[in-house]
């Protein structure tokens, strides 16, 4: 494609030091001049003059060259038919040299478009199709300015920008903890009106723009960067073990891009609470087993195996249990669930995201069917939370654990070994074989 004449202007402002400076080389009699003090801005010229902004890959860019003898501030901007301006550089500073970039119709000027799902940010866009004036614009440090001129068509364009449509946040106060209420993760959904280049969805600390927290999205019936509904189902990392993002109320940013070069921006607030990777322990990793005797207990048909135990939360976020309280007895063939149902109580059913210390033995069919809450009334925090009780240890408090096993019947052939276990339930056994015994169990 040829190179295009342009037209270029200089508005001669001399500063005093460039006067005196050819003063002084005229006294001396210098029969050339330094190349320094010639035209500031030479060799300019764009490599077409219309291009088609639409990413099939076919002229949809330009070439802009220029060269410099001295730093200057570069602007390099677009004037349309009813004077509006746009600017592709706006003062950049360069050092003496030679320049080329290529440019595809974008603009990058933010402004806030109103849509029915609230505002979006515009990062960037394809210039409508029409006949522009460009200029390349160039001022030095002593405030001498000059600028070449020419005109460049767009056509064809894509020009329509890529919608995060209805892009939704629930909840909007979020509690990474893992303590199994509605507030553990958060639901990101959002139509995306194209097919774009990039998709990224982040947190961003809003006192702290380069403290982000990137969000990635599971696979679904589209792929990130396809047009349709997208969601996501945000746990802060803690599924993974991770710790999530500190305490805070963050801005949770979409991004999207075209291939075209057209990008927006959503944003929305999210406040993290209470957020953390929960960690509890038995203390010493040691139940005290009554009447137990270089590991052995021996019991009698009818007698009852007794325990107690701490459990210490070593997190930085409350743990959440339920019952039954330490104390409860359980007879040898119940578990949590048939006393659930003997005492009228749902609370002692599983319920993913509370903790509880539980008994195992070697033959049971049921994991820990035995189960206790973490800790003592006294020992824990009471909340009320959507009309339900919840019971929480705190970080860096203890809970005492207590309670027996009536063998009101033998158990089956092979059982030998008892042991402890401190159960996140729906989540892991975070730790097993606690303080390991053998019951021998006799005749009364």
């Amino acid at each position: 494609m040829p190179r295009l004449s342009v037209m270029i202007s200089i508005r001669k402002r001399f500063h005093p030091t460039i006067v005196i400076f050819l003063a002084a080389l005229l006294l001396a009699g210098c029969g050339e001049l330094d190349l320094a003090v010639g035209p500031l801005l030479h060799t300019v010229s764009f490599s077409g003059d219309q291009i088609t902004p639409n990413a099939d890959g076919d002229n949809d860019v330009v070439e802009i060259r220029y060269s410099l003898r001295r730093p200057a501030d570069v602007s390099i901007y677009f004037d349309d038919a009813a004077g509006n301006r746009y600017f592709f550089r706006e003062a950049r500073g360069r050092a003496p040299g030679d320049y080329s970039v290529l440019w595809g119709g974008v603009v990058d000027q933010p402004q806030v478009m109103e849509t029915d799902y609230g505002p979006v940010e515009v990062l960037s866009r394809v210039l409508p199709d029409g006949v522009y004036t460009w200029t390349v614009e160039v001022v030095d440090d002593g405030g001498a300015t000059e600028s070449a001129t020419g005109q460049i068509t767009l056509a064809d364009g894509d020009t329509e920008l890529p919608e995060l449509s209805n892009f939704a946040v629930t909840p909007q106060v979020f509690r990474p903890n893992q303590d199994g209420l509605a507030d553990d993760r958060v639901s990101i959904g959002y139509y995306l009106t194209k097919d774009v280049e990039s998709i990224n969805l982040f947190l961003q600390h809003p006192e702290r723009a380069e403290l982000r927290f990137f969000i990635a999205e599971e696979p679904g019936l589209v792929e990130p960067t396809e047009r349709g509904y997208h969601d996501y189902s945000y746990d802060g990392g803690v599924d993974l073990n991770a710790e999530p993002p500190p305490n805070d109320t963050y801005l949770l940013v979409g991004e999207a891009r075209d291939a075209a070069g057209n990008a927006v921006r959503v944003t929305r607030e999210l406040t993290i609470e209470e957020g953390g990777k929960p960690r509890a322990d038995v203390v010493g990793g040691e139940i005290d087993w009554a009447d137990e005797s270089n590991r052995v207990v021996l019991r009698a048909l009818g007698d009852k195996l007794c325990f107690s135990a701490i459990v210490a939360n070593e997190s930085q976020v409350p743990i959440r249990t339920s019952g039954p309280w330490p104390g409860q007895e359980y007879r040898f063939g119940e578990n949590y669930n048939t006393l659930a149902a003997a005492q009228d109580d749902p609370s002692f059913l599983q319920q993913d995201g509370a903790w509880r210390f539980g008994i195992n033995f070697d033959t049971t069919g049921v994991d820990f069917p035995f189960r206790w809450a973490v800790g003592r009334p006294e020992d824990l925090e009471r909340r009320v939370i959507d009309g339900r009780e919840q019971w929480y240890l705190m970080p860096g408090q203890r809970g005492e654990v207590s309670g027996c096993i009536v063998l009101d019947a033998r158990p089956p052939i092979g059982t030998r070994f008892w042991w402890g276990g401190l159960i996140h339930q729906g989540v892991e056994v975070v730790n097993n074989n606690i303080d390991q015994i053998n019951v021998q169990l006799g005749l009364p």
